[in-house]
């Protein structure tokens, strides 16, 4: 669904609207998050922001799948580069 939102956003805009993935880690397997990995990882779409709470499973995904990543922590409030 939320794909399907981007793409309908990025043809009325004619932009690549930003995309959030907040927490999908925990609600798909490890097959299906490699797939969706690689998928947003195109040229396809603009910037993309993903929420975990494990930040060496989003190393690791993109390590797998030979793409580049950087990951923010935020601990106490302060964001952590």
């Amino acid at each position: 669904m939320k794909l399907a939102q981007y793409s309908y956003l990025q043809q009325k805009k004619g932009f690549k609207p930003l995309l959030l993935l907040d927490d999908i880690f925990d609600k798909l397997d490890d097959r299906r998050t490699h797939k969706l990995m690689q998928m947003v990882s195109e040229d396809d779409f603009g910037q993309i922001f993903l929420t975990d709470t494990d930040s060496k499973r989003i190393q690791r995904i993109f390590d797998e799948i030979n793409r580049p990543v950087r990951i923010f922590g935020i601990e106490g409030g302060q964001v952590n580069v």
